[in-house]
C-alpha cells in the first residue's frame, strides 16, 4: 500500500491537538448481549465473533497495551497475506469488537491503524448498534453536486468512519474543521511512516 499525491489542502492543514481519554474495554456482558442480539446472522458466525472478542481481551486485558503494540501487530495482517491466515489473528479478527468500542465511546483510534487496515465495516456495526452516522445525507449532497453514486458512497464511507472512530463522534454533524485538518495532516504524513510498509 502506498499513499498517492498529496493535495494542497492536506499540505496546508495544521490541526489543533484533540484531548482523548484512556481506551478501555466495555463491560463483558455488554458486548455479549450486543452480539447475541444480532438477528439474521448465522449462530456460528456470532459464536465466532464472541470467540475472537474473548481471545482479544485475554491477550490484552488492558486495552491501552494493544495501542502500544507495533502497527503491524495491531493491523493483524501483512500486505498480501491470506485473509484466513493472518500473522496476528487476535488483532485481525477483533475488528468488529474494536469498532464497537469506538462507536460506543470506549476508545478512539489512531489514523495510522485505520489507514493501514484493509477494511473497517463501521457502518454495519453502527446500524446494529442503532447509530445513524449521517453519511447518507452527505452522499445525497455529493450527488446533487454531480459526483457519481459509487464514488460518493465510497469516499464518504471511508472518510466519515475514520474521523468518527478517531474522535469519538456518532454523527457527521459533529465533525469540525479541526477534525478535517487532523485527518488531512495524517494522510499527508502516513506514506512517510516507517511502519507503513511493515
Amino acid at each position: 500500500m502506498r499513499g498517492g499525491p498529496t493535495s494542497t489542502a492536506a499540505m496546508a492543514a495544521s490541526p489543533e491537538p484533540i484531548r482523548r481519554r484512556r481506551p478501555r474495554h466495555c463491560p463483558d456482558g455488554e458486548y455479549v448481549r450486543f452480539v447475541r442480539g444480532q438477528d439474521g446472522f448465522n449462530h456460528h458466525h456470532l459464536n465466532a465473533k464472541l470467540r475472537y472478542y474473548r481471545a482479544f481481551r485475554e491477550r490484552w486485558p488492558d486495552l491501552a497495551d494493544w495501542f502500544a503494540e507495533p502497527l503491524v501487530e495491531r493491523v493483524g495482517r501483512r500486505p498480501g497475506e491470506p485473509f484466513h491466515r493472518p500473522a496476528f489473528p487476535a488483532s485481525h479478527r477483533a475488528r468488529p469488537y474494536l469498532t464497537y468500542l469506538g462507536l460506543c465511546g470506549y476508545a478512539t483510534f489512531d489514523y495510522r491503524w485505520m489507514f493501514a487496515v484493509d477494511q473497517l465495516r463501521v457502518h454495519d456495526q453502527a446500524a446494529l448498534a442503532g447509530i445513524d452516522l449521517g453519511t447518507t445525507a452527505l452522499v445525497e449532497e455529493a450527488l446533487e453536486l454531480g459526483y457519481s453514486g459509487p464514488a460518493a458512497r465510497q469516499a464518504m464511507s471511508w472518510s466519515v468512519t475514520r474521523i468518527v472512530l478517531r474522535n469519538g463522534l456518532t454523527n457527521v454533524n459533529e465533525i469540525t474543521g479541526e477534525h478535517i485538518s487532523e485527518v488531512l495532516e495524517a494522510i499527508r504524513l502516513f506514506p512517510e511512516d516507517p511502519e507503513f510498509t511493515a
